[in-house]
């Protein structure tokens, strides 16, 4: 469903992709003898298989366990620096170009859920942004997130099928002590999670 990104895009900061995410024959490929051995007799539908499996997730053999964990994990990470001014949520020109490339690889052929995420590094608020009305870091990620959700709509990605949310300084995934750290902190997550 998403092929990776040019390793150009991700030299320049711009995304970087993980790889593709399974479609659901791809999930039914590996964890259907799973399914036959782990929950046998668990009729389709409802969410009871899925159920199932949950229950049973420390005995999946490991190409089922290593498929899920690949269509719930994150498909793109963009940096918030090249997506945003700084202190702002509008989106910058070479912001919408890279959120119009995965749009166009997306669209087309989206299944399922699409979830915008949107992280800040610990910095806090400055006054210039609190008297626009952010004034904490979870309103800012959350303003971004819904900036790429209208925007990616906006190029062809389903409503009903894209959620964003901010989660502000609550999941670093480097320090915040370093000017470098804190980069990488700025950011704005795609995942898509097809179960």
């Amino acid at each position: 469903m998403a092929a990776t990104l040019p390793l150009a895009l991700l030299a320049t900061g711009q995304a970087r992709a993980q790889q593709p995410v399974p479609t659901a024959s791809d999930i039914a490929r590996a964890c259907g003898s799973d399914v036959d051995r782990l929950c046998p007799g668990v009729p389709p539908g409802g969410g009871r298989i899925k159920q199932c499996m949950k229950e049973h997730v420390s005995q999946l053999s490991a190409p089922c366990f290593d498929t899920l964990m690949s269509a719930i994990t994150v498909m793109y990470t963009l940096n918030s620096d090249m997506l945003f001014p700084p202190g702002g949520w509008q989106l910058s020109d070479a912001g919408k170009e890279a959120i119009a490339q995965i749009a166009r690889k997306l669209a087309p052929t989206q299944e399922h859920r699409l979830y915008v995420s949107g992280f800040t590094d610990s910095i806090p608020i400055g006054p210039e942004l609190a008297a626009e009305g952010i004034t904490s870091n979870l309103a800012l990620s959350q303003r971004r997130a819904d900036a790429v959700m209208q925007f990616l709509i906006s190029q062809g990605v389903n409503p009903a099928l894209v959620v964003a949310k901010g989660f502000g300084d609550a999941d670093p995934i480097a320090s915040n002590a370093t000017p470098e750290g804190r980069a990488r902190n700025r950011r704005v997550e795609l995942s898509l999670n097809p179960l």
